[in-house]
């Protein structure tokens, strides 16, 4: 199953990486491919915020997950177990993240959220700080960082789960004082993009037979 960006977003997104990762969960073994996209009009701003690192403070991603074995041959339906696989994605997620030197923090935001299609998914948004030096790490207390939120949200689809979500940052660094105005903070204008990627993704009918 390939999912591509909706036209809301296509045009102002580009992709910049795929990376894919395993994990075993009991029984099961999950594979996560993580598709990173980032913001064409200030690709070179964001660059010049962290240089390291390959999730940008301004990005949207794509998470398709593929289990084995798969849920209906555990007598299963992506829409009952939901309930279940979502906290064990959202770890997977901040995981995946903090992997790339990003502090995440609390939640802001749990909740089950609608798309137009009518599948009921769920949204997490976490508090977190993104780190504007090139050696900073999430484990060193004297790490620069700016504020900035995670969303990540997963619904069923076809007989897995798919995530969207997207990092958005809330502030610019003090210096140097020409990259603000090049990065374009707006925090609105950004979660509405990650809420057009989520009402504009095509995914397969959730098999709850």
């Amino acid at each position: 199953m390939t999912i591509d960006l909706p036209a809301a977003v296509a045009d102002d997104w580009r992709q910049l990486g795929t990376q894919t990762e395993k994990r075993r969960l009991s029984l099961m073994t999950i594979t996560a491919e993580t598709t990173v996209f980032e913001h064409r009009p200030t690709a070179d701003a964001l660059e010049r915020l962290r240089a390291s690192g390959s999730i940008p403070a301004r990005s949207l991603f794509l998470i398709e997950l593929q289990l084995n074995p798969s849920l209906s041959t555990m007598g299963l339906s992506p829409s009952d177990a939901l309930g279940m696989a979502a906290p064990k994605a959202r770890k997977g997620f901040v995981e995946t993240i903090e992997d790339d030197g990003i502090i995440v923090g609390d939640e802001r935001t749990s909740e089950h959220i609608d798309r137009p299609d009518g599948t009921v998914g769920h949204l997490t948004v976490f508090e977190a700080g993104y780190p504007v030096d090139a050696d900073s790490a999430a484990d060193d207390a004297d790490a620069a960082t700016i504020g900035a939120e995670a969303h990540i949200a997963i619904w069923p689809a076809a007989d897995t789960y798919v995530m969207a979500g997207g990092l958005v940052p809330l502030e610019a660094p003090d210096e140097p004082a020409t990259l603000e105005a090049a990065l374009d903070i707006d925090p609105a204008r950004d979660r509405e993009a990650i809420v057009d990627l989520f009402r504009g993704l095509e995914l397969e009918a959730a098999d709850d037979d």
